[in-house]
């Protein structure tokens, strides 16, 4: 059951999509992710859809993490002349991780203007973002079974 949505109000666009991680399986995501992006910013090229950039911090780190976490990022358009702040929130119960991707102000006017280009770049950064959850969950649970 993945599931995406998006909702607008006025410049404030909001894009969320539901993965099947549990809270356990989460926080092993977060372990790997973690790992991964010491010290490094990530660079998601989406094609013509344009660019989804990582801060390296996650936050809160360490044990406080369970079942939630927050990153800061940008959406660049195709061009990479037009930036869109945002925040990435992902939450986790028993059943399932919702990631959010939320602009932290109001998205520029380029961004306004072609919002159908928006959704489908914060839609892709989401995807990619939740396929490295999927990923770094998998890999820290056969890690886990091998031990």
């Amino acid at each position: 059951m993945d599931g995406r949505r998006a909702r607008a109000s006025g410049r404030h666009i909001e894009v969320t999509r539901t993965v099947q991680l549990d809270a356990a399986a989460f926080a092993d995501a977060l372990v790997g992710f973690r790992r991964e992006m010491t010290g490094l910013d990530h660079q998601f090229h989406l094609g013509d859809r344009g660019t989804f950039e990582l801060d390296a911090r996650l936050s809160p780190p360490g044990p406080r993490s369970l079942g939630r976490a927050e990153l800061n990022g940008r959406l660049w358009n195709p061009a990479g002349d037009s930036v869109a702040p945002v925040r990435i929130t992902a939450t986790s119960d028993d059943v399932v991780t919702i990631v959010a991707l939320v602009p932290t102000r109001e998205v520029s006017d380029w961004f306004a203007d072609h919002l159908a280009e928006y959704l489908d770049l914060a839609h892709a950064a989401l995807d990619e973002l939740c396929e490295e959850l999927l990923y770094h969950a998998a890999i820290e649970r056969r890690a886990r079974e091998r031990a």
